[in-house]
């Protein structure tokens, strides 16, 4: 028996109405070229959305890692890095005017308040006139890039040392039992150089590696020494409306109180 053969039948001979017996659902039709142009258009597609997938990849992780904070040990290697003297005292500590006109001034922590149910105290670095505003500690010490203040009547058992920086915002202090305290413990601050002195001394207290960023802020500006105002850090100065806050730029003084004054390396 013979075997019938199959004939393709050109697409436009399909759709004439010369062929009114023929429809496109015909098994026996075939379209190669109209099967070459659909891969075709499919492969073109996978290809762009690839392209588009890791453009969005790239992009989503450099703006992730352009965002990402540091990390509070990276700023502590950072700050010890730089330091060349991490341990001093016991010592006096003083603001000094970028006026080397005005006087040095003691500085004093004024208790803020106490958080609960803890019994730590949060103090704030401030001067003051008033003998009764705040408390002006013994000495200061700075143990291992942490400053500690140490006052004659301290409770047995409890230290005063640095909380962690912010900037715009007052130097802050805490008061806690010796175990407690360690979780506040935030070394950045160092002794350095005082650059307008013949030997350095005395010295200059830095922090995260820089003694350019404290300031005495008060809200009304006024003349002479403000009745309190507390020492910022990295202080931003608002707009004029509204009440003003004042801030003047200064220096924190390490007073060396050893028969000999500590040097410092430079």
């Amino acid at each position: 028996m013979q075997a019938e053969t199959q004939t393709s039948i050109p697409f436009a001979q399909v759709c004439s109405s010369d062929h009114p017996e023929n429809h496109l659902s015909h098994p026996s039709f075939s379209f190669p070229h109209l099967d070459t142009l659909l891969f075709g258009h499919i492969f073109q597609t996978i290809i762009m959305f690839t392209r588009s997938f890791i453009v969005s990849l790239l992009l989503s992780l450099v703006i992730s890692t352009s965002a990402t904070p540091l990390d509070a040990s990276v700023i502590e290697e950072r700050a010890a890095a730089s330091c060349k003297k991490k341990n001093y005292g016991p010592f006096k500590l003083f603001i000094a005017p970028e006026d080397p006109q005005k006087e040095w001034l003691p500085v004093k922590l004024i208790d803020l308040y106490t958080p609960r149910p803890t019994n730590d105290t949060i103090r704030a670095l401030s001067i003051c006139a008033d003998p009764e505003c705040g408390r002006t500690p013994v000495y200061w010490t700075l143990e291992d890039q942490v400053l500690s203040a140490v006052f004659m009547d301290a409770q047995e058992g409890f230290k005063t040392i640095n909380m962690a920086l912010q900037s715009d915002g007052p130097l802050k202090f805490v008061t806690s039992d010796e175990q407690s305290v360690r979780r506040y413990r935030s070394p950045a601050w160092c002794a350095k150089r005082n650059p307008s002195a013949t030997n350095g001394l005395p010295g200059l207290l830095s922090a995260e590696g820089s003694a350019e960023n404290f300031s005495i802020c008060t809200n009304i500006p006024s003349f002479g020494t403000p009745d309190r105002a507390d020492i910022q850090y990295k202080a931003r100065v608002p707009g004029q409306d509204g009440l003003e806050r004042y801030c003047s730029k200064v220096h924190l003084v390490m007073q060396s109180i050893g028969i000999v004054a500590e040097p410092i390396p430079a």
